[in-house]
């Protein structure tokens, strides 16, 4: 029988751990759950509580989309 791996909801600190990685790439899998970084909290959440979250309120789903907007434009500046 298979074990069952703890997934929590979010981890916090993530820019002291090895899951810093996240940082760079704006998610990671940890124990085969896929988690989205928030760089504002320093917070990694579980992907499905995360878009449960973005789904339930508007405002947060507006203030995603532009801060990742904006996190990719500087980023595209920063390659030319």
């Amino acid at each position: 029988m298979c074990e069952q791996r703890y997934k929590p909801e979010r981890i916090y600190h993530v820019s002291k751990t090895q899951l810093s990685v996240a940082r760079h790439w704006g998610q990671c899998t940890y124990n085969g759950a896929l988690y989205h970084y928030d760089a504002v909290a320093d917070m990694l959440t579980r992907d499905d509580i995360f878009k449960e979250n973005l789904a339930q309120n508007k405002q947060l789903a507006d203030d995603h989309k532009k801060a990742e907007k904006e996190r990719f434009m500087s980023m595209q500046k920063d390659l030319f």
